[in-house]
């Protein structure tokens, strides 16, 4: 695959292609009794190289590749679309932690090859962009920022939460037109609970679902148990059939 899926190009952003809000995508992979990940959040592989490789150039797709920090600390992924050919010479995404109490752990790896890797800057990655809430102490701040990262500092809500309807307005004032959410669960489930941005129109434009033929048995979802109240109604655009995995594109109605 040395392009583009032509079904992402067709399916992936016609629910935004009129507006000039941020597009937010929601994405993740699952098994086929709905687990994205093993007991206590453990790693699951669940995606075939075909639809590995697929998840990659979705990626190439938006301005950034946003998780939540349980996930950074859990899996320590490198949010990178290095799976493409290096001969496109695709700008790599912006990676984005949700991470209201600044727990970002700065021996990670996203950090640590931003930090090793001058030659690769702008080219396979970019400099991880943490956003916190605006009460974080100032010496942890400057202790993340000394380390090599940038960190932005937001409004929290009552909870001392993120409020994900901010997230637009947020995007914008990085300059990021797109954002693929890849997790983790709680991330996820609190998105699709949240239907509405600040300015009433709907926070979630896609959602992008590779279901792996596997069973996990104990494991975690993307929407816990007993919490399916308030989730959106979704409309497949698109099915497809990625090596063994089944991906379905939906809109959010």
């Amino acid at each position: 695959m040395s392009q583009i899926p032509q079904f992402l190009v067709d399916n992936l952003f016609t629910t935004s292609a009129t507006t000039s809000r941020p597009h937010i995508t929601l994405t993740w992979a699952q098994s086929l009794d709905s687990k994205i990940a093993g007991p206590g959040g453990q790693r699951v592989i669940l995606s075939g190289p075909e639809s590995m490789l697929m998840t990659h150039w979705m990626r190439s797709m938006h301005d950034a590749i946003l998780i939540g920090v349980n996930t950074l600390i859990l899996d320590n992924p490198r949010l990178q679309a290095n799976l493409l050919p290096p001969s496109l010479n695709l700008p790599p995404p912006q990676p984005l932690i949700l991470d209201p109490k600044l727990r970002f752990p700065i021996t990670s790896r996203i950090l640590n090859e931003w930090n090793t890797k001058p030659d690769q800057r702008g080219k396979t990655m970019r400099q991880p962009w943490i956003i916190c809430g605006e009460n974080v102490p100032t010496e942890r701040v400057r202790e993340v920022e000394g380390a090599g990262a940038r960190v932005v500092l937001v409004k929290l809500d009552d909870r001392a939460h993120i409020p994900p309807s901010s997230l637009p307005s947020i995007l914008t004032s990085l300059g990021l037109r797109s954002v693929m959410i890849e997790g983790g669960s709680r991330i996820l489930s609190t998105f699709l609970h949240c239907p509405k941005r600040d300015d009433g129109s709907k926070l979630v434009n896609s959602v992008v679902v590779t279901v792996a033929p596997m069973f996990i048995g104990e494991g975690i979802g993307v929407v816990p148990e007993g919490e399916d109240v308030g989730l959106p109604a979704l409309k497949t655009v698109h099915t497809e059939k990625m090596g063994k995995d089944a991906v379905m594109i939906c809109a959010v109605e």
